[in-house]
């Protein structure tokens, strides 16, 4: 199977999303990909695996990417997944380790979404509750920084420096959310979270796109459909892009593209991307304002 690669920016995405089928996503820059729905061997070279929830279709993958890094004898991973998650990802590693006849290391952290969890320099990531049929979660890249308060702002540097000497509170922490990867679920996750309205790039689930699945079916099964993006458009104005992921197979790609160009506003489509199956590399031109 071709995974598909997208460039946007200065950021490559390599992976497969397909409801239902396959969702892998990998992010070269930062050493790790969001969910392991398929076992291919270019994505055991990603570090750090963030899982967003347990079905098959998200996490199939695992075990082959586990035993993989073993034998390539790469460092173990650092499996990331809700909460409710890890005692039942040890049992099916256990057995793995039984039908293999041996244990591949690896290392389990159930996430605490209070949490910020380290990339590099001042990258952190952070898991986001959300709206699924199963305990599941989104993940956010961002940017810490601490910023001067606003009513310090105007003050002299040498002033800022005597105050640094007396009191903590001259500064804030910052983020800038860069990428998240929402997984599977409803539309709340976008209308709740900040975060995740101010992602400079935003990788949204969109199951169904057409009258022939309607909004109450998605709903009833934890997805997103394409009428609920454009209904809520207003919500991604700061989104710089967004990739559309997790199409229903039932849909032709073509179908896809023309749906996204005639249900969204034009502003929105025109930075709207929907990450299809088995493309080659495809440069991404950030939209014009």
């Amino acid at each position: 199977m071709r995974l598909s690669e997208y460039k946007y920016r200065n950021y490559k995405f390599l992976g497969c999303s397909e409801g239902g089928v396959h969702t892998a996503m990998a992010l070269p820059q930062y050493k790790l990909m969001f969910d392991v729905g398929v076992g291919h061997t270019r994505l055991t070279d990603f570090q750090r695996l963030l899982l967003t929830h347990g079905h098959l279709d998200h996490s199939s993958g695992l075990a082959y990417y586990v035993s993989q890094r073993a034998l390539r004898r790469l460092e173990p991973p650092d499996i990331y997944c809700p909460p409710e998650l890890a005692d039942p990802l040890k049992r099916i590693f256990d057995i793995w380790a039984e039908i293999e006849g041996f244990e591949a290391g690896y290392k389990l952290h159930p996430v605490n979404y209070d949490d910020y969890y380290k990339l590099q320099g001042n990258v952190y990531f952070k898991a986001i509750r959300s709206i699924h049929r199963v305990p599941s979660n989104g993940y956010t890249i961002l940017e810490k920084t601490r910023k001067l308060k606003e009513e310090f702002q105007d003050l002299p540097g040498h002033e800022i420096a005597s105050l640094k000497q007396k009191r903590d509170d001259l500064f804030y922490d910052h983020e800038n959310p860069i990428i998240t990867f929402s997984g599977d679920t409803q539309i709340e996750f976008v209308l709740q979270n900040e975060l995740v309205r101010r992602s400079k790039i935003l990788f949204l689930e969109c199951t169904y796109v057409d009258e022939k699945r309607p909004v109450e079916r998605a709903r009833e099964w934890g997805h997103i459909h394409l009428f609920e993006i454009a209904e809520h458009a207003e919500a991604f104005k700061d989104v710089e892009h967004l990739f559309l992921i997790h199409f229903s197979p039932r849909y032709r790609q073509e179908v896809v593209i023309q749906q996204i160009k005639e249900v969204l506003p034009e502003w929105l489509a025109q930075k709207t991307t929907p990450f299809l199956y088995s493309r080659d590399i495809r440069n991404i031109q950030p939209a014009k304002r």
